[in-house]
Order: structure tokens, then C-alpha cells, then sequence
């Protein structure tokens, strides 16, 4: 069971969403591990730590790591979710928790105060601007007399310390109140501010649902990302923090991690990103109830399925290739064939054919592997032939890589088209590059409709409370 602690309304609530009021947040002092009757992490929100989505699922790179080292202890784990990055270290310096994993720069300012692990990332901190709306800055001169915002940040406030020691006219706002970093960089693409300073993996991700934010220059280099323990830590809790991530590291679980989220952010361009958006108000809502009929029939989640359409046709009904392929999910004749699709063009066959034979493939999968590994791996069959993926999954193996592992395996597919690689696999050569490309891109599509577009609820999630999707 995880329990979530929101600092500023004071209420606990349980991973499916359900709110159970308290007086106040429970504080634990720092014990010793045998003592420890649960793992108190403090973090904030942000899609790069802690994010509760539209369906109650709670996801994060932060969030998922700190689950992960709670069951490398044993010990059930409550997060501390609290506004700003100032709050955090402030729970960790009085003991609220016993550590922080919040995107935690290791900075030289802090390494006087806290304890760092081995990093898992690097970030460096950039002021960030609408094309469209703003002149760009090319100095951090040109930020004086603007409207500059930031989300609290000890990295961040110092950095506009110095530059206010250097440039005397500059002021900025806070948004400490629960603002996200990506509500920040919401503002600034909506003019309501001129310029934003944030972190380079928060503005990469933000530039696939806002692509008219651009990067103006560094306020830094690249800094380490690392969980912040106080100085005075229980010795036996900091060094199995470190023993872990340096365990997830050699294993591979560490990237596999980090390319959950970061794997796919660059694989949509500004004008990708662009259309989609646009088209996802012009053309989307013609189908958008098929996509969620077939929800209903597959357990497939809408937004997958529209975006897995959009790659294929650009939701576009009549859109027929050179090859055969046709209608909105592009189905070749013998795939309709097998799923009893006798019209192609028809959206009302065509779109639950494509979500059945995607849940076909899904259920061919081993067991043992774990979303959101299982639907990627799955999309690259439906794209390439679950034969072709088989082979990809057999060099994985021969080159010591995880089979399992999407992060692996988009390694090995492009290597299906050299005739060195390929004429050693049992199904021989496929333009395996296609279906890396194919994937990338519906994870940055889906990832752009789940921040957009509310999740749609089955008849058996509506009567028992809960939702009834898959979880990439």
C-alpha cells in the first residue's frame, strides 16, 4: 500500500485517489532500518517525479525508483508531496522524511547540508520562451524588465541571486503554490509570462505538448541528479540507497527507468508535435467515440488506439499506401481477413479489428514481462510481425542485452536489415529501423492525448469505481 501525504491541504490519500482526511501530516523520525516501519520519501510534483494521471495511476521516474528501493527494503513507502523543491529539503532536513527523491540537483551549496547518492541523471537549468509570442533573449541582460518566473529551486533562486548582483533591474515572480514545472511552462507558452527558468529534462518533455517553447541559452552546465539524505542520516538506510542504485545500474533496470520516460521525448519534431495538436481539435473528435468503443472491447486504452491510428493514417479514413494498406488503421488485407474486417475503410470495423489484433499480440508476449515494456514491445510486432520481434528478442540474448526490455530491444530491430545479423535469424530481413520509429513515435503522441484528453471509463470500470485501462 503507498499513502501520499499532501503537505499543503493536509490530507492523505491512497493510490487509487481516494481521500482520507487527517489532522495533520504524520512526521517520522529517522530509525534504524530493523526499527523502520516504512520508507517516508519526500517529493514534489512534476511529470519528472511524482504525477497522479487523470486515471489515479501515480508515475514519475522519482516515484517509480523510490517504489522500487522500498522493495529493496521491504518496507512500504509514503511520499510527502509537497509543493516546491525549498519544502522537500526542508522535510528531510527536520526529519519529516527519511530522504529526498524530487529531482534533487547536487549542487556545491547543498552538498554542505545534505547527503548525496550516486547520480542517476543530469539536468542543467535553461530560460525557456514562446517563439511565437516573444522576442528571444540572447543575454541574461535581456530578462531585466520582463515578467521571468520559476517554480522554487535552491539551484534556481541562486542562480537569479547572481545574475541580480550583476544586473540590478531583474525581478522574477514565484509560483510556490503547487504550480507544476510544466504549469510554469505552460504560462510562458500561453504569454502569461515572458520567460521561464526550468530544468533541461522538464523543458524537453513540456516541448511535446507545447511545441512553441524554445530553449533561449544555459544558466549552467549539466549537474548531477542525485537523492538528498541528511547529514546526520541513519548510516545503514544512506548506504543501502546507494548499494541499491548502484545494483539497478549494473543490472540495466536504471536506463530502463530513465527511457520510460526519456526514451521517446525526442522522437517528435516542433512541427510533428504541431500538427498533432492541431489536428487533434480538427480531426479527432470524428472518431473519438470509436476509439473508445473499442476500449470497451479490448481494454485498450482510447488514447493508445489514437494514437497508434494517427501514426498510421493521420486520422485519416481514406488514406490508402502504396503497398495495400488502408483506412484509418491502415490494415493490410490479409490481417483484415483474419480478424473478420470485411470493409477496411469502415472505422467501425477497422478500429476494434486494430485494438483486438493489438491485445493478440500483447497476450502472445511472455507473461513475466511488465508494462509498459509489454504494449511497446507488442506495438513493434504489430508493426514488424511478432516473427521479426521474436528474432530481435533472440539477439538481445546472444548480445548479453534483456530480452525483455523495450530499451533493448529497439537496439537490436534496425540490426534486421543487414544482411551480416539477418541472415542468422530465423525469419531473415525486416526494415527494423520502421519499427523503432513506429513506436517512439505513439509514445510521444500518447503521452500528448493523456495530458489533453480525459480518460474514458468502461461500464465495468464505471461499476466498480475504477478505470479500466492498461498502464504504459
Amino acid at each position: 500500500m503507498v499513502l501520499v501525504v499532501l503537505w499543503s491541504y493536509q490530507r492523505t490519500v491512497d493510490r487509487d485517489g481516494a481521500a482520507i482526511l487527517s489532522q495533520a501530516p504524520i512526521l517520522h523520525p529517522v530509525i534504524t532500518l530493523e526499527g523502520m516501519g516504512e520508507l517516508v520519501v519526500a517529493t514534489r510534483l512534476g511529470p519528472t517525479t511524482y504525477l497522479t494521471q487523470p486515471d489515479g495511476r501515480t508515475v514519475g521516474l522519482e516515484h517509480d525508483l523510490a517504489l522500487k528501493f522500498g522493495e529493496y527494503l521491504g518496507k512500504p513507502v509514503r511520499f510527502l508531496v509537497l509543493d516546491n523543491m525549498n519544502q522537500v529539503l526542508e522535510a528531510v532536513r527536520s526529519h519529516r522524511a527519511h530522504m529526498a527523491a524530487a529531482a534533487v540537483h547536487v549542487s556545491p551549496q547543498l552538498k554542505t547540508q545534505f547527503d548525496f547518492t550516486l547520480p542517476y541523471q543530469q539536468s542543467r537549468p535553461q530560460v525557456v520562451f514562446n517563439a511565437s509570442l516573444t522576442p528571444a533573449p540572447a543575454t541574461p541582460a535581456d530578462l531585466v524588465g520582463k515578467r521571468l518566473g520559476v517554480v522554487p529551486d535552491p539551484v534556481h533562486l541562486e542562480i537569479l541571486k547572481q545574475l541580480k548582483s550583476r544586473f540590478p533591474g531583474l525581478t522574477w515572480q514565484e509560483f510556490p503554490h503547487g504550480d507544476l514545472d510544466l504549469d510554469l511552462l505552460q504560462k510562458v507558452f500561453e504569454g502569461t509570462i515572458h520567460y521561464a527558468i526550468s530544468d533541461s529534462n522538464t523543458i524537453a518533455i513540456a516541448q511535446n505538448y507545447y511545441p512553441d517553447l524554445t530553449v533561449a541559452f544555459d544558466l549552467g552546465t549539466d549537474e548531477p541528479i542525485a537523492w538528498a539524505f541528511p547529514h546526520d542520516a541513519d548510516i545503514p538506510l544512506y548506504k543501502a540507497a546507494r548499494d541499491y542504485l548502484a545494483s539497478l545500474d549494473r543490472s540495466g533496470g536504471l536506463s530502463r527507468a530513465v527511457e520510460r520516460y526519456y526514451g521517446h521525448i525526442n522522437a517528435l519534431d516542433h512541427e510533428d508535435a504541431s500538427t498533432f495538436l492541431q489536428k487533434i481539435v480538427s480531426r479527432l473528435p470524428r472518431f473519438s467515440e470509436n476509439f473508445k468503443r473499442a476500449q470497451d472491447v479490448s481494454s485498450l486504452d482510447w488514447r493508445l488506439l489514437a494514437a497508434i491510428a494517427y501514426q498510421e493514417s493521420r486520422w485519416d479514413n481514406d488514406a490508402v499506401s502504396p503497398t495495400g494498406v488502408r483506412g484509418i488503421m491502415m490494415l493490410t488485407a490479409d490481417t483484415a481477413d483474419r480478424l473478420h474486417v470485411s470493409n477496411r475503410m469502415d472505422p467501425n470495423q477497422a478500429i476494434p479489428g486494430a485494438a483486438r489484433y493489438l491485445q493478440q499480440l500483447k497476450e502472445m508476449i511472455p507473461p513475466r514481462i511488465a508494462e509498459p515494456d509489454r504494449t511497446w514491445l507488442a506495438l513493434a510486432a504489430y508493426n514488424v510481425g511478432f516473427a521479426h520481434l521474436e528474432d530481435a528478442r533472440i539477439l538481445a540474448q546472444r548480445n548479453k542485452l534483456n530480452p525483455d526490455s523495450w530499451n533493448d530491444i529497439k537496439k537490436m530491430l534496425p540490426l534486421l536489415s543487414l544482411p551480416a545479423v539477418y541472415e542468422t535469424t530465423k525469419s531473415g530481413f525486416a526494415r527494423g529501423g520502421e519499427p523503432v520509429n513506429f513506436v517512439e513515435n505513439i509514445r510521444g503522441y500518447y503521452d500528448i492525448l493523456v495530458r489533453f484528453e480525459k480518460p474514458h471509463r468502461t461500464m465495468a470500470g464505471m461499476m466498480s469505481g475504477l478505470p479500466r485501462l492498461i498502464s504504459p
